[in-house]
């Protein structure tokens, strides 16, 4: 039973690439219900894995990519929707951006030790959340769509700063 069970987490981080390959193709009615089914298998997929020790390095980076895609598979939906403009995209997923930078880097330099060292961060956590939040706000109530922008902009911009300050410190103890 357990060698089903540790694939559970790692189906469920699959399910949420799927959602994101669809959500440009469905109707703006039906954007809620992916976005539930996204959020509800980011916590469930990471909350299986803590709760019956299925944790891996390896499923967390396919968790981190499913979140990254399904997150800019909608944000480029909502810009191609006309909901906000696309120069924005950028402020919303800083700390995305930011990761993948550093992730870079580290292949470059070779010092990918360092950055497997970054565990998740409480501002990476919020920033996730922020950006589910903006795209419920999205498809539900529209008129806060600005404010919630700017909201999760900021966030992501501080959970960038804390990623960054985390690598350089990685880097400096190697």
């Amino acid at each position: 039973m357990n060698k089903i069970l540790r694939f559970i987490p790692n189906i469920l981080s699959l399910s949420r690439l799927c959602l994101a390959c669809l959500f440009p193709f469905v109707q703006e009615k039906i954007w809620i219900w992916f976005i539930l089914c996204g959020g509800a298998s980011d916590f469930l997929d990471g909350w299986i894995a803590r709760r019956w020790n299925l944790t891996s390095w390896q499923g967390g980076v396919i968790d981190a990519i499913a979140d990254k895609l399904f997150v800019l598979a909608a944000l480029i939906t909502f810009v191609l929707a006309g909901k906000f403009s696309g120069w924005l995209v950028p402020l919303v997923i800083a700390r995305d951006l930011t990761v993948a930078f550093i992730a870079c880097y580290a292949v470059y330099r070779q010092a990918w030790d360092s950055f497997r060292k970054m565990d998740a961060r409480w501002s990476g956590k919020v920033t996730t959340a922020g950006q589910f939040l903006l795209m419920v706000v999205v498809a539900l109530i529209p008129q806060f769509t600005s404010l919630t922008l700017y909201l999760v902009a900021l966030i992501s911009f501080i959970a960038a700063f804390d990623y960054a300050k985390l690598f350089i410190k990685a880097l400096l103890g190697r």
